[in-house]
C-alpha cells in the first residue's frame, strides 16, 4: 500500500493556515490606492482561483483509486477556495462585485490523463504560482493586498510540497514511472512570460481563455516580472525535486534532459 502521507499534511497544513476573519484586516483597506487596472487584473486572478473546483473533480475522477490522494485534495481544494473567497472578499470592499449567475459559463471538464503526469504539472505549477504572488505582492499598491498576496504565495509552497510527497511516493512504489516525471518537469520549466505554463494556461480549452482578458498573465508577468532570468528560484526548487527523485545533482535543465536519457535509455524529446 505504500505510506499513508495525508494524516501528517493535514496536520502540517493545519498548523500554517491562515484565518480569513483576524489575519485579513479588511477594515484597513485603502481603495484609493487602487486603480481600475489592479482592479481588473484582482478579478482575473480571482476567478481563475475558482478553477480549484475543476481542478479537484479531475483529481478525485483520475486518481479515484488513490484514497490517500485523494484525502490530501480535500484540503487543498479548501485552502485554494480560500484564496478565492479572500480575493472576492477584497474586490467586495472596493466596490467590485460579482454576478454568480455568470460564474457556470467558466465551467471546464478536464479530458482525462496520464495521473502521474498531472501531479507533476501542478507541483511545478503550484511553485510559479508561488513565484508570480510573491512578485505581485511587491508591487501591489496597496498595504492589506501585499499581505495578501504574501500568505497566497506562502499556501502555494506548501502545496507544492504536498505534491512533491506523493510524486516521491509514486517513484518508491513504482520507478518506472520516473522518465515521465522528468520529462514533465523539463516542458514545464521550459516556460516564458509570452506563453507561462500552469495549470490554468495549458489545456485546450484553457482555465484563463474563458475570462474577458485571456492574456492578464503575460502582460503582469511582463509587467511585475520582467526580464529571462527571473524564474531561476522556481527552476532551482523543481531541478533539486527531480535530482531528488533521479538520485543525480541537477543545476540546470541540461541536466534534467540528461537524466531523463539514462532513465529511459534514448535521447529525450524537445518536450513532453
Amino acid at each position: 500500500m505504500g505510506t499513508v502521507i495525508y494524516d501528517d499534511v493535514f496536520i502540517r497544513l493545519e498548523r500554517a493556515r491562515w484565518q480569513l476573519s483576524s489575519d485579513i484586516h479588511f477594515d484597513e483597506i485603502d481603495p484609493a490606492l487602487v486603480n481600475d487596472q489592479w482592479r481588473f487584473d484582482l478579478r482575473h486572478i480571482c476567478l481563475t482561483e475558482l478553477s480549484a473546483l475543476y481542478a479537484t473533480e479531475m483529481f478525485i475522477r483520475d486518481f479515484y483509486a488513490d484514497i490517500d490522494f485523494c484525502s490530501f485534495i480535500s484540503v487543498w481544494f479548501y485552502e485554494e477556495m480560500k484564496h478565492h473567497l479572500v480575493l472576492r472578499k477584497y474586490l467586495e470592499q472596493l466596490g467590485e462585485t460579482f454576478d454568480e449567475a455568470e460564474l457556470p459559463a467558466l465551467r471546464l471538464t478536464f479530458a482525462p490523463g496520464p495521473a502521474i503526469e498531472t501531479l507533476t504539472m501542478h507541483y511545478c505549477g503550484e511553485q510559479r504560482l508561488a513565484h508570480w504572488y510573491t512578485a505581485f505582492g511587491i508591487h501591489a499598491p496597496e498595504p492589506v493586498l501585499r499581505t495578501i498576496f504574501k500568505i497566497l504565495a506562502a499556501d502555494e509552497l506548501r502545496h507544492a510540497a504536498c505534491y512533491a510527497k506523493y510524486l516521491r511516493r509514486a517513484v518508491t512504489n513504482n520507478p518506472a514511472c520516473l522518465p515521465d516525471i522528468l520529462k514533465m518537469a523539463l516542458w514545464m520549466i521550459r516556460s516564458s512570460n509570452e506563453a507561462p505554463k500552469h495549470p490554468t494556461t495549458i489545456t485546450e480549452p484553457s482555465v484563463v481563455g474563458q475570462l474577458e482578458d485571456p492574456e492578464y498573465i503575460p502582460r503582469m508577468l511582463n509587467w511585475y516580472l520582467p526580464g529571462r532570468d527571473h524564474e531561476k528560484p522556481v527552476q532551482r526548487r523543481i531541478l533539486a525535486l527531480m535530482g531528488e527523485l533521479s538520485d543525480r545533482p541537477m543545476g540546470s535543465p541540461r541536466d534534467l534532459l540528461s537524466a531523463i536519457r539514462e532513465t529511459q535509455g534514448s535521447p529525450a524529446p524537445a518536450a513532453a
